[in-house]
């Protein structure tokens, strides 16, 4: 009798699972961080309209931190209910809160209204839904799965600007937001409902094997240190991404030279999500995460030690975009590697949510900063420092084998197996 021999793993893996990444990376890029990542083109239009500082322009971006909460509740959900219905119901919720506003908001109070609202629900169209069913699925190339679902958001990072430039030329910020809420319709929904299997959707939901009060992992060594270092990487770069068009404009060069810098950004965030995770795959990933926070902190040095420098401008940018870029795949693998997978919304909800403490200040900081001393030097300075010490904390987490994995527990703080 002939032997029938198992496919190999990474058949297995991938003949349902380009599926999975596919409609996960249409789905994340189309979601809310592509409000985040292109609200520099809004400060403007904004400040303009409504009659107010880009320190009070800051402060309203920051009102998205409300995700910080959105992102423990939808992440419970998830767990619950799976990704489809979750992400679908958000999307709808975002879209037409970005209507809402488009229609009738007219002042600092009702736009500050909107963001909040778009924060909280639009938790449910980032990585916190769009990374489980990749975690779920994959185990020996679930760095590479997550980076190619991350680069979903850098590919619509670099295509969004040229539809909304034109859009908001035209129409205002009004227009920008309609470009936007455009992109989800279009893309974002057909693709979740559409493309991602329902099969993994709804792997491992409804059965968290600790119950729905299990807050156990808040006390484990390893979940504190990951979130003292998502703070600390989002007080530096969620700031730098909301004023980066302006920060290089205050080096000494034009709106065209700033636009180079966002697309140089967008560019190292690409380079950051495929190569990042690829090396998580091969590499001890404490190693990988110290890299990647390392380089960027050295863009901060590179800004703050040249002045009126192109080439040290841009670099700066792609050096600093490089984070951003691996910073979903970082920490949606320590999570799917250190904890039950059964419990992967829930906790990375939980993350995320620390993560907009960090965003938050951040973003509030680097604008109040510029007002204050009229530089960003200082912002940038703080920036540097703050990556340090996120590269310090990610070195310290401990994660489980890979043959363990399946068998880890909360139990004591530690994983067994």
């Amino acid at each position: 009798m002939t032997e029938t021999l198992a496919p190999p793993i990474e058949e297995s893996e991938w003949t349902l699972g380009w599926r999975i990444v596919l409609g996960c990376a249409l789905a994340a890029g189309a979601g809310i961080v592509l409000l985040f990542f292109t609200f520099n083109m809004f400060v403007l239009p904004l400040s303009r309209e409504l009659g107010v500082t880009r320190g009070e322009i800051g402060s309203i971006q920051a009102l998205i931190v409300t995700g910080a909460l959105g992102a423990v509740v939808i992440g419970r959900a998830v767990d619950s209910f799976g990704v489809k219905p979750i992400y679908i119901g958000s999307a709808l919720i975002v879209i037409a809160g970005q209507i809402l506003a488009v229609l009738f908001a007219s002042t600092i109070t009702h736009m500050a209204i909107s963001i909040a609202v778009l924060g909280f629900f639009g938790v449910g169209t980032t990585g916190v839904v769009t990374t489980r069913p990749v975690n779920a699925h994959f185990h020996k190339y679930r760095g590479r799965a997550l980076g190619l679902v991350a680069t979903g958001v850098s590919i619509f990072a670099i295509i969004a600007p040229q539809i909304l430039s034109p859009m908001i030329e035209s129409y205002g910020w009004r227009g920008g937001f309609l470009a936007l809420s455009g992109f989800m319709a279009l893309v974002g929904i057909p693709a979740m409902a559409l493309i991602v299997p329902t099969s993994a959707s709804r792997a491992h939901a409804g059965r968290s094997g600790g119950g729905r009060s299990d807050w156990s992992f808040l006390k484990t060594r390893d979940f504190q240190l990951m979130a003292a270092s998502i703070i600390a990487m989002g007080l530096a770069t969620a700031g730098f991404v909301g004023q980066l068009s302006p920060i290089v404009q205050e080096e000494g060069f034009d709106a065209r030279i700033g636009a180079l810098a966002v697309s140089v950004f967008a560019a190292g965030q690409f380079v950051g999500r495929l190569g990042g995770g690829w090396l998580l795959d091969h590499f001890r990933p404490q190693t990988v995460a110290l890299v990647f926070t390392v380089i960027p902190g050295s863009g901060f040095l590179l800004f703050l030690l040249t002045d009126q420098m192109l080439w040290a401008a841009i670099l700066a940018a792609g050096m600093i975009g490089l984070q951003q870029g691996v910073e979903l795949d970082l920490f949606a693998y320590f999570v799917a590697r250190r904890f039950p997978i059964t419990q992967y919304g829930t906790i990375y909800g939980a993350l995320h949510g620390f993560s907009w403490i960090g965003n938050g200040v951040g973003i509030i900081g680097v604008g109040l900063l510029h007002d204050s001393l009229g530089s960003y030097s200082l912002a940038q300075g703080i920036g540097m420092a703050a990556l340090t010490v996120g590269a310090m904390l990610v070195w310290a987490v401990r994660l489980p084998p890979l043959a363990a994995e399946p068998e880890k527990t909360l139990s004591a703080g530690k994983w067994s197996g």
